[in-house]
This record gives structure tokens, C-alpha cells and sequence, in this order.
């Protein structure tokens, strides 16, 4: 029966992976721009007068494309600001969290010490078989656990 019902739901799973697949190829697919790559120049002169065109493209460019990265710049800063404030405000949550559970810390140290001034030592005696058998079970509960003993050698 289990394995029916692992079959079912594998057979369900690949379906549902296959939709998926299919959805993004019924869209359009863009092509990116191809880039032509300019061979680097080889003489340190040439790599002058390539800078210097460079600066003279700008120079040349119109205002209108100057003034987006301007508006970049400004949207840049106040992203910043924002994340700022929220890393400000995380910090002050974490701290607040830092002194309440330094409190709880306390408190609970504070109590486990209490406990331990309080509490009695176990009084068993070995002359009856009821304390034997408490003696074994008490071994097994406050004992290292089953994985750590030595059981059989290999």
C-alpha cells in the first residue's frame, strides 16, 4: 500500500514540474544585444588618445542624460537612509532582547540555585531489594547514554 501512495505522490510532483516548465516557454523570449568587444590597445599612447575621445563623448553628451544620474544618486541615498533606520531599529530590538532574556538568565540561574541549596540528598538504603532495584534504575537514568557505553568489541 505505502508504495502506491509514494508512486502517486511522485507522479503528482513531476506534473506539477512540468506545468511549471511550460509556463515560461509560452512567453516571448528576448535576445540579449550582441556586444562587440574592441581589441585593447597596445600602446600606452593609443590608451591616451582612447581615454581622451572618451572624455570628449561625454563632454558632448546633453543635459538631459546627465540629470537620470542625479535622480540615481538621490534614490541611491534614500534607499540608504531607509536601510539605515532599519538596521537602527533592528539593533534597538536585539538589545531590548539582549536585557530581557539576560533578566530570564538570571532568574532561572537564581532558581536553579535555590533548588540545589533546597533539596535533600537521596536517602537509600541497600539493605532492602526495593533500594537495589532503584540503585539500577537510578545507574541507567543518571548513567551515560546507551550510544556512549561500550556494549561489544569488533
Amino acid at each position: 500500500m505505502e508504495p502506491l501512495i509514494i508512486a502517486i505522490l511522485i507522479g503528482l510532483i513531476t506534473s506539477i514540474f512540468n506545468k511549471v516548465k511550460e509556463s515560461p516557454s509560452n512567453k516571448p523570449v528576448r535576445q540579449k544585444p550582441i556586444q562587440t568587444a574592441s581589441p585593447p590597445p597596445s600602446e600606452p599612447h593609443e590608451r591616451g588618445r582612447e581615454r581622451e575621445r572618451e572624455r570628449h563623448a561625454r563632454s558632448r553628451l546633453p543635459r538631459e542624460y546627465k540629470e537620470p544620474l542625479k535622480d540615481a544618486a538621490s534614490s541611491i541615498q534614500t534607499r540608504f537612509e531607509e536601510k539605515k533606520k532599519e538596521a537602527e531599529s533592528t539593533y534597538a530590538d536585539l538589545q531590548k532582547k539582549e536585557v530581557r532574556y539576560s533578566r530570564r538568565l538570571e532568574a532561572h540561574q537564581s532558581r536553579a540555585k535555590m533548588i540545589r541549596e533546597k533539596g535533600t540528598p537521596l536517602n537509600i538504603d541497600f539493605n532492602n531489594g526495593d533500594d537495589i532495584v532503584k540503585g539500577f534504575i537510578f545507574s541507567e537514568v543518571f548513567g551515560p547514554p546507551r550510544s556512549k557505553k561500550r556494549h561489544h568489541q569488533k
